[in-house]
């Protein structure tokens, strides 16, 4: 009985032994230290990237090695630092921190994930996104835990510094919408302790950092809020240059929201934001944007055939380029003088400021606005029966469109600038001799039906 009890109990642990990993009389080991992660330095807790990132004679899948090693101790050391600010009782920063350090991590996560089979070089990068210095850490830990103290002391200067501060981390690393996010709550701060100058300073960042977003209608908003507050705290003749600041800012907001409006062909909304814009360019005391808002505004009122409209504005704007010696703008300007002229149906002034517009591209050899120039003097001449030079100008305007193909982009655009000029020289070319064909159809009928049926023109005699 005992020989088969020991057989049996035997039998057992060896199928005991089978199934697991470690056997029972084993015991698992145990490490005498905690274990830091393969990145950190032993002796002085510091965590540190060892080696460059990629162990020496390696190749293959062991280079994933150290790209792992990497993520492992960027996310120990993170999370130690949460932890820190956690157990210290700043819930608020804990948040912030959390967000602060992981904000990048999705983001990785999906471009490693994607590019699985791609180089190690490539994921080491996407991984870096979201690498912190423990210097990084410690100055991110100390301004939100600074802030969270100091608001509960009351103490709204430091609350506002340490903010402040954070802000101007997150725009150092072209975080922009994080940098918002901090400047928001210096605006709360300015706004409840009264301070117009940090406010306005405050107001300007954010306007400016939507601006850099491409969320022009809250730019405005925000650039509107700053030159308020400018008019009032910047009221003296020694602050002109800061006032006018806030108005150029304001003005670029203007000029952004007018060209899209002018994209989509609404002229009239682009007009009015123009409008803007040279206000604030005038008060300001800025001649170039007061000119460039005189130029776009004529030049919208002769989108909308309004001509009358666009003179007064053209005219002061060719007047400016003159006295400044400003020739690409004064050919600009004599462009658009003329399509307001042309309106206006004074085809001489038309005709006088094309002219001028060649001259000054052609001095320029600028050849696209030589082209325009001859196109647009071809038609006047043709609109006013004057054949032969309508037929000269679109000539010329052919042989300058190859030019102008070369320096377009390869597409569509280069077929239509083709045909548009042919069919104008030929159409120009049949309007000159038509004259010469009705009088052969009207007093030498029998020569023409010979001339037809011969191919050949008869000998005039």
């Amino acid at each position: 009985m005992r020989r088969s009890e020991a057989s049996a109990n035997s039998g057992s642990a060896a199928m005991t032994s089978k199934k697991s990993v470690v056997p029972t009389a084993s015991q698992k080991p145990v490490r005498a230290k905690p274990m830091r992660g393969p990145g950190v330095d032993a002796t002085s807790g510091n965590y540190a990237l060892q080696g460059g990132g990629v162990a020496a004679g390696r190749t293959g899948e062991d280079n994933a090695t150290p790209v792992m090693t990497h993520a492992g101790a960027q996310t120990k050391l993170k999370e130690d630092f949460c932890t820190q600010v956690l157990l210290g009782g700043y819930v608020q920063s804990f948040v912030d921190l959390f967000y602060l350090t992981h904000r990048n991590d999705t983001a990785a996560a999906a471009s490693s994930s994607a590019g699985n089979t791609g180089s190690n070089e490539a994921a080491a990068t996407t991984m870096g996104s979201s690498s912190f210095e423990v210097s990084e850490l410690e100055f991110l830990r100390d301004q939100l835990v600074a802030a969270e103290h100091c608001k509960r002391k009351g103490e709204i200067p430091e609350v506002l510094h340490a903010y402040d501060s954070l802000a101007t981390y997150c725009r150092e690393k072209n975080d922009i919408p994080t940098m918002i996010f901090f400047y928001d709550k210096c605006l709360e701060i300015a706004r409840l302790v009264g301070d117009q100058m940090s406010e306005m300073r405050v107001l300007h960042k954010i306007g400016t950092g939507y601006h850099t977003l491409r969320d022009l209608e809250r730019a405005r908003e925000y650039h509107e809020q700053y030159v308020a507050i400018a008019q009032v705290v910047y009221e003296h003749e020694d602050d002109d240059e800061l006032r006018g600041d806030a108005y150029r800012d304001l003005g670029k907001v203007y000029v952004d929201l007018a060209v899209q409006h002018e994209l989509t062909k609404q002229f009239q909304s682009a007009i009015d934001l123009y409008k803007q814009y040279l206000d604030c360019a005038s008060k300001a005391g800025d001649k170039d944007y007061i000119a460039h808002a005189q130029y776009k505004i004529g030049a919208c009122y002769n989108a909308l055939s309004q001509p009358a409209n666009a003179l007064p504005f053209l005219e002061a704007y060719l007047t400016t380029c003159r006295k400044t010696g400003d020739v690409e703008g004064e050919g600009n300007a004599c462009a658009e003088l003329a399509t307001a002229h042309d309106q206006l149906d004074n085809k001489q002034l038309s005709i006088d400021f094309l002219n001028h517009y060649i001259a000054i591209a052609t001095k320029a050899e600028n050849v696209a606005n030589q082209a325009d120039a001859c196109r647009r003097l071809g038609h006047i001449y043709t609109a006013s029966q004057d054949f032969a030079r309508a037929r000269e100008m679109h000539e010329k305007n052919y042989e300058l469109v190859p030019a102008v193909v070369a320096a377009q982009v390869k597409g569509v655009a280069d077929e239509t600038t083709w045909n548009c000029s042919r069919v104008n020289v030929g159409a120009a070319r049949a309007n000159d001799k038509l004259a010469v064909f009705l009088t052969l159809v009207k007093d030498d009928f029998r020569g023409l039906l010979e001339w037809k049926n011969s191919r050949t023109i008869p000998s005039a005699e």
